[in-house]
């Protein structure tokens, strides 16, 4: 497997367990937490598309909202199709990984990060919030779903395409 097959199962991975929660937000639909649950499912998908259009040099980032909460019912497919756009971006082989995108984050301070780098960026800010949902739903008396890598490592490929 190649450095962008690997990326592309990563982002593969953070949608499964974005899907996973939401699901749990879905069969779980009034408890303390909740809506906090939300707003950190939003706030990962939002996180991925502004700096989807900060990547590809979209000016369009200033309109986007880091914490705009949707609707329970809308996250996964809003969490599918933020995933699908990395997914694709890494795919494309005119796109070169180690190519440097220059940034403001949301206070306007200029950086500069590998496109690689902020790739893993994502993945590791959801798995950050995701973890803060669990415990959110734990104090609540909800059991989590088990959302390591290993348990999305350990599926087979058939699982892994009905993502």
């Amino acid at each position: 497997m190649d450095e962008r097959q690997k990326l592309q199962q990563l982002f593969k991975f953070d949608l499964w367990c974005t899907r996973k929660l939401a699901d749990q937000l879905i069969e779980h639909d009034s408890f303390k937490e909740r809506e906090a649950c939300v707003a950190f499912l939003s706030h990962i998908i939002n996180t991925q598309k502004i700096w989807f259009s900060r990547a590809v040099e979209v000016s369009a980032d200033h309109d986007l909202d880091f914490w705009e909460e949707y609707d329970v019912s809308e996250l996964k497919m809003k969490a599918k199709k933020a995933a699908q756009m990395w997914i694709d971006l890494i795919g494309d082989h005119d796109v070169n990984l180690d190519s440097i995108i220059f940034y403001q984050n949301s206070k306007g301070a200029e950086f500069q990060n590998a496109l690689w780098q902020i790739c893993n960026h994502l993945v590791i800010h959801g798995q950050h919030h995701r973890a803060q949902i669990s415990l959110l739903l734990r104090r609540c008396d909800i059991e989590p779903p088990q959302i390591d890598f290993i348990n999305y490592a350990r599926m087979d490929k058939v699982q892994k395409m009905l993502i």
